[in-house]
């Protein structure tokens, strides 16, 4: 006899929990996204629902919904969190996902770069023109360490939004984000030690691990809440953790962003272990609030805190402009930094100081917020129609990247290469965990140009999804 569509819900849905995709304590998506999503009834989505309360799973709060028990069991809790490094394939495998993300004949879901459409290509146009006309020789003139000075005066008064107030020579440029964070790990690191990651994460951090050769502890992230800080508190009482390696504001790949109350706790957390938090905000100004959020760095700012960021996901990915604030290790930054790259060029440093400085940036900001939202909504849309029964999406609050949970019988290595060769890039959940974790997960980039072909593109993947699971 057939297993009723009921008790094939409440199967997934258990094996979603055991699997950690929703964790104890956590909101299950209410009985009516759950329909929608899974192109069923309500009525069947309320009898798996009841099925998973009567196996002690789930439990229904009056007007709040269904929640996974607090007290599930957890086998094996301690082990898991053990330091490790990248298994061989791992980084080999990320360079060769970021290749194929690349290729212009494909359509780019894959790599974390916005359309051009969504770049402020004219006017910075307009910029460089500008300069090269009043001081041509500036194409061929370096500004060394810690970078220019406007620029650093224009980034220390966008901090105010984050909450920090700081000076101009707290600031180091640098060559990009990851530049700043591989900075960070190189001033208070040493091969060998060990460091406390999200799970899933950037890939680019993982490679970043390799190179130095680090051990990493990974703790869940989950899509809705962020990093799990009882997991973390776990950790630090049993390691010897150097440093936390945290995104706050639409992490990437699962677009959480911790609430303040979260921010203390795990400012606190780090403080009471001696452990230095290094900030990953690149996301943090593409907030769909009015106001972005405010940097876990403006919890203190006398904490062990290091912030990163840069221009890449909102202005000019192409000109590599980033910075670092690192507080009481500034000047050992501003040394490795001047070693590895001596300068940063002056051309696109004054370029981007010139567009902060006549408004025009937080103008860009409010229209490409407003579309990354309006597409965010399609792609949801899009999946719960296209995809197969079971599939789940992140709900994220800013940023332009939607992490995709699909059912556990469908290997997202083998979708991935399956769309690749229909011209569609994606990038699968394996990529940013050290392990194997995360196989039946996607990332995908919604900064995208939306038309017919890209809906077309997401029910093309859909239905090769679909496939995988007959």
């Amino acid at each position: 006899m057939d297993q009723p569509l009921y008790e094939k819900i409440a199967d997934q849905v258990e094996s979603q929990i055991q699997e950690g995709v929703f964790l104890p304590g956590t909101k299950i998506p209410s009985v009516r996204k759950s329909s929608k999503q899974m192109s069923v009834s309500v009525a069947t989505v309320l009898q798996a629902y009841s099925l998973l309360e009567d196996r002690g799973v789930v439990k229904a709060r009056p007007q709040k919904g269904y929640f996974v028990q607090d007290n599930l069991p957890q086998p094996q809790a301690l082990p898991q969190f053990e330091p490790s490094h990248a298994q061989e394939s791992v980084p080999e495998l990320i360079r060769s996902l970021l290749h194929a993300s690349q290729r212009p004949d494909i359509i780019q879901f894959g790599a974390a770069i916005p359309h051009t459409q969504f770049l402020p290509i004219r006017q910075l146009q307009k910029s460089v023109g500008r300069l090269m006309r009043l001081e041509p020789e500036i194409c061929a003139a370096y500004e060394f360490t810690p970078g220019s000075l406007n620029l650093r005066r224009q980034i220390a008064i966008r901090m105010l939004d984050a909450g920090c107030n700081i000076q101009p020579d707290d600031i180091t440029i640098t060559l990009g984000c990851q530049n700043a964070m591989i900075l960070a790990l190189r001033t208070i690191t040493e091969p060998g030690d060990t460091i406390i990651i999200e799970t899933p994460t950037y890939h680019g951090l993982l490679q970043a691990i390799d190179e130095l050769k680090l051990k990493a502890i990974e703790i869940p992230c989950d899509p809705s809440s962020g990093i799990d800080l009882d997991a973390m508190s776990q950790v630090l009482a049993q390691w010897r953790v150097t440093a936390c390696v945290i995104t706050p504001s639409n992490q990437n790949p699962t677009g959480a962003t911790l609430k303040q109350e979260a921010k203390t706790k795990l400012l606190n957390l780090c403080q009471q272990y001696s452990t230095t938090i290094i900030e990953d905000d690149v996301y943090g100004e593409l907030s769909y609030c009015e106001t972005r959020e405010k940097a876990i760095k403006a919890e203190d700012p006398q904490a062990d805190v290091i912030y990163c960021s840069s221009f890449s996901k909102s202005i000019a990915p192409g000109f590599r402009i980033g910075w670092i604030i690192g507080g009481k290790y500034q000047q050992r930054i501003e040394q490795h930094a001047y070693v590895e790259s001596l300068a940063i060029p002056t051309l696109t440093q004054k370029a981007i100081a010139n567009f902060l400085e006549n408004g025009a940036y937080d103008r860009h900001l409010r229209k490409t917020r407003h579309t990354y939202e309006e597409n965010l909504r399609r792609c949801q849309q899009a999946i719960t129609q296209f995809f197969p029964s079971g599939t789940y999406t992140s709900d994220p609050q800013g940023g332009f990247l939607l992490w995709i949970t699909l059912p556990p019988e469908v290997n997202a290595l083998t979708l991935h290469k399956a769309a690749l060769e229909h011209g569609i890039g994606t990038i699968p959940g394996l990529a940013f965990s050290l392990t194997h974790s995360f196989s039946h997960h996607l990332r995908i980039n919604y900064a995208i140009s939306w038309d017919s072909r890209i809906e077309g593109a997401l029910k093309l993947v859909g239905n090769m999804a679909k496939k995988l699971t007959l």
